[in-house]
């Protein structure tokens, strides 16, 4: 007797579509985890390539957070979850087709479910998640496996569609529960400035004692990393502006994106680490790398409006004036709607001449001055804004390391540093 159509083997078409879309999201959502504890230790998401397309806007979203607070997993853990979960149904259907292929078919129609919902929130944060958009393909990818090459019909009957969930749920919950460990550990909130009660080492040793292990990690590998990096020869790049003294035990120097949103929390870090400093303790240089292929060659297929490039030229022709870096923190604080012309009427409300700068915009001296910060970035093998350098050397912008740097005077082996547990082995995650 012939089997039925419920009890027949799945096609082979329909099984590798099943486990290779499901395998391929699963991946895809650990790699997404894993880059957004980078972001909230204060790294670069790969995915962020500009303000609209930006995989850590989407993440840091409030819905992201709503999501991480309720459950205790990130959203990228939910891909996780459901990239397992649909995995070990693809097997089991497999091994038991009648009993697995409404489970199958149901678990394929959740996953739907949560893409519109996704892409609801994505949307509400007016950003692209390049990796979202990922997931989003392999789950039609896996729906499309389940509804229309596995048989049995696209979408089964009631009954069988809730017998179908309920073996979802029961995969699921022990997941859950396996998962809320590593969940546990993931960052709420990128990192953020140690509060001090007073601006003195002493006090920071204590509040360093305070500190969870994940931040004491950070700050040790930073430190790490900073103490490794290798000097280059600038002395070819003079200095052109500066706040504080040039000859400060700590020296910036920050080359940013106008519309780089992790540039903009950096602003206000440094703001807050400048705010704690001893008198003379730091200096802070601005230079200029936009994202735009239109004014910075080792950009590629990236070119916009202008505002970018605008942008860093606008700054170039005003650091010297006494209200630049009010005017510039302006400009981040307005990013989600800055254009050219609201960047000239920032300008004027500060007290520069809008057509003096929009003449100096236009000359090959500016270009020729943008095209010195992007040669200096490039010594260092700039990967993405914002680049930080310390006393002229790379250093990954955390804030715990920067702050104790300046409250050292520059000393990487002050005691608080020195109880700092060992750093992490490379390329671990932070």
């Amino acid at each position: 007797m012939s089997a039925t159509p419920s009890e027949s083997r799945p096609s082979g078409a329909a099984l590798a579509t099943l486990f290779v879309s499901s395998g391929g999201l699963l991946g895809l959502a650990i790699y997404q985890w894993l880059e957004l504890i980078h972001v909230r230790t204060g790294g670069t998401a790969a995915c962020s390539v500009n303000e609209t397309v930006n995989c850590a806007t989407v993440w840091d979203s409030p819905f992201s957070h709503l999501v991480q607070e309720w459950l205790g997993i990130p959203v990228a853990g939910l891909g996780v979850l459901w990239g397992a979960v649909a995995l070990l149904l693809a097997f089991l259907t497999l091994q038991r087709p009648a009993t697995f292929r409404s489970a199958v078919k149901a678990w394929a129609l959740v996953g739907l479910l949560s893409c519109v919902t996704f892409i609801s929130a994505s949307f509400q944060a007016r950003a692209v998640c390049l990796t979202c958009l990922g997931t989003y393909a392999l789950t039609a990818v896996y729906a499309f496996g389940a509804m229309k090459l596995l048989g049995g019909g696209a979408v089964p009957p009631a009954r069988e569609l809730i017998g179908g969930l309920g073996w979802g749920l029961v995969l699921t919950v022990p997941l859950f529960f396996g998962l809320l460990y590593p969940g546990s550990k993931t960052p709420l909130e990128a990192a953020s400035v140690p509060k001090l009660d007073k601006h003195n080492p002493d006090d920071f040793d204590a509040v360093m004692a305070t500190l969870s292990q994940r931040e004491k990690l950070t700050a040790a590998w930073a430190r790490n990393e900073w103490k490794n990096a290798p000097a280059h020869d600038t002395s070819m790049f003079p200095v052109h502006a500066h706040k504080g003294k040039a000859d400060a035990p700590v020296r910036i120097v920050e080359f940013t994106d106008i519309l780089c949103g992790h540039c903009a929390q950096f602003e206000e870090m440094l703001r807050e680490i400048e705010g704690m400093s001893p008198e003379g303790g730091m200096s802070i240089e601005p230079r200029y790398y936009p994202l735009d292929e239109e004014c910075n060659p080792d950009i590629k297929g990236t070119a916009g409006d202008g505002v970018r490039c605008y942008g860093a030229k606008l700054q170039i022709c005003a650091e010297l004036h006494p209200k630049f870096f009010l005017m510039r923190r302006e400009f981040f604080q307005n990013q989600r709607q800055l254009d050219q012309g609201m960047m000239l009427a920032i300008a004027k409300r500060h007290g520069l001449d809008t057509d003096a700068l929009a003449e100096c915009i236009k000359s090959p001296a500016t270009a020729s001055r943008l095209g010195e910060d992007i040669a200096y970035a490039r010594k260092f093998n700039i990967q993405g804004t914002p680049l930080v350098l310390l006393n002229g050397k790379a250093t990954p912008p955390s804030p715990v390391f920067l702050l104790g740097m300046v409250l050292s005077g520059g000393n990487v082996d002050a005691p608080y540093f020195q109880r700092l547990p060992p750093p992490p082995p490379p390329n671990a995650p932070q």
